[in-house]
């Protein structure tokens, strides 16, 4: 956007509020937003680097009160309402949201999608309003997803993981980037949106919803956690956000010292090297070395057991099996044909390099989205999590298949579209007989995607080509 644009838009943002006079600033006249930006400095972050943007509105006071503060910092914005169509009157909240961003001078749309009712509804209408954003920021050539989760609903994200036995990870809740999504509200609570709103004289949306207590996240938020802060006497919402805060600082470091642990271990890793470590290393390095979603703790613990020797072999959902062969543990995959004879997998481990079968892969990780998404042909971005502590470089099996990015189902590599990478097609995978992440010069699999959960972003790129002779 042009400076001129950015201070129209600030001009136009002011209009909209009311003066407040701070005493701290010696009577000086203050935008009242302004003590709400400098609580989140990510803002100015993404309006310094031009970052293009959509947000997720929903007609509440957070969302609203996220675009707000994003219109006022001169983030290059979009307002994206989706509607789930699980209630009449839906087609009014958009109005609102409409409304709110004529009067900031910002563009908004709406989006439609169909969220049967049934079981789990909650985390099946999230799963498919990510999906729509993430279409919508991709269509609009947006970097970035604002959402607006406040304190508050990061306090409620750490009961709802310890209900379910998440362990630090889970406990450390949502980051305020991961991948695409940013949430720029973390530190502020749910009052301080409602104040905003009240300042700008916006009328919220209340969803019926948020009273509803069948709901888990409703039912913690209205009976719960009131009922344990009155136990305890104290804000829990704030110390649970702070303790979110803590425990993702630790989980990183925990993270990084199981890829070191797993790097010393060796490819495949000897089981004496795995059982020498801390439990709770040892748990975390499995984990990565398994690969794919972070695996349950029944099922670390069966793989723990075959590092011990207390079992020969464990079958892993997927119909993946972990040996233990000559004092290593080894993934097989017996439902994969075995690559071609002649043409052996390169193993490597992630991050690191890798040079066979005509080309060198260079991989490294990074905590933060990109600031540009590369098209994912010779150069891509993964979930690095997903993907594990190792990898292969090989040719394609007879018949392989994989699901491509962005498209439904899955394909088979031998289809793909005529390119010079498809006439002499190579392909990075998680076995040495399955599991393709990546087929080089087309795109990645969809289950490596980046998506909200990911922490840790896996690059992968062609440094160098030799052409088949």
């Amino acid at each position: 956007m042009a400076h001129a644009g950015r201070r129209d838009l600030a001009r136009r943002s002011r209009r909209l509020t009311f003066t407040a006079v701070a005493p701290e600033a010696g009577g000086r006249a203050l935008d009242p937003l302004d003590r709400w930006l400098t609580r989140s400095p990510i803002l100015r972050d993404l309006a310094a680097a031009r970052t293009a943007a959509i947000v997720a509105c929903s007609g509440g006071a957070d969302s609203l009160a996220l675009l707000a503060l994003a219109a006022a910092a001169g983030v290059r914005v979009e307002a994206v309402h989706v509607d789930h169509g699980l209630r009449a009157g839906s087609e009014a909240e958009y109005a609102i949201v409409e409304r709110a961003a004529r009067r900031l001078g910002v563009a908004a749309r709406s989006l439609r999608i169909a969220v049967e009712p049934g079981s789990n509804l909650e985390a099946r209408a999230r799963d498919a309003r990510y999906a729509a954003l993430d279409a919508a920021r991709a269509a609009a050539g947006a970097e970035v997803v604002l959402v607006a989760h406040t304190a508050d609903d990061q306090a409620e994200t750490v009961l709802l993981n310890v209900l379910r036995g998440s362990a630090t990870a889970g406990l450390a809740a949502m980051a305020a980037r991961q991948g695409p999504i940013v949430r720029p509200l973390l530190a502020l609570r749910h009052a301080d949106t409602v104040e905003i709103c009240a300042r700008l004289g916006i009328v919220p949306v209340v969803d019926p919803m948020n009273a509803d207590p069948r709901f888990r996240r409703v039912w913690l938020r209205r009976e719960v956690i009131p009922a344990l802060e009155a136990g305890a006497a104290r804000d829990l919402r704030a110390l649970l956000a702070r303790q979110a805060e803590v425990l993702r600082d630790e989980s990183d470091l925990l993270d990084a010292l199981a890829t070191r642990a797993l790097a010393d271990a060796g490819d495949p890793p000897r089981v004496d090297r795995i059982a020498a470590l801390e439990p709770a290393l040892a748990r975390r390095a499995i984990r990565h070395w398994i690969g794919g979603r972070p695996a349950a703790l029944d099922t670390v613990d069966a793989v723990l057991a075959v590092v011990r020797g207390e079992r020969r072999a464990v079958q892993l959902p997927g119909g993946r099996r972990v040996v233990r062969s000559r004092g290593c543990l080894v993934l097989r995959d017996p439902d994969r044909m075995l690559a071609p004879p002649g043409v052996p997998p390169v193993a490597f481990l992630v991050p690191g390099a890798v040079e066979g079968l005509g080309v060198e892969i260079e991989t490294w990780v990074e905590r933060a989205a990109p600031a540009a998404w590369p098209d994912g042909t010779e150069t891509c971005v993964m979930d690095a999590d997903a993907v594990g502590a190792r990898a292969w470089l090989r040719r394609p099996v007879a018949g392989e298949r994989f699901a491509p990015l962005g498209l439904r189902g899955t394909t088979a590599i031998s289809r793909i579209g005529a390119s010079a990478w498809s006439t002499d097609p190579r392909v990075v995978a998680t076995d040495p007989s399955g599991g393709v992440v990546w087929v080089v010069g087309y795109r990645i699999d969809d289950r490596v995607r980046v998506t909200s959960r990911t922490r840790r972003f896996l690059w992968m790129t062609v440094s160098e080509r030799v052409p088949a002779s």
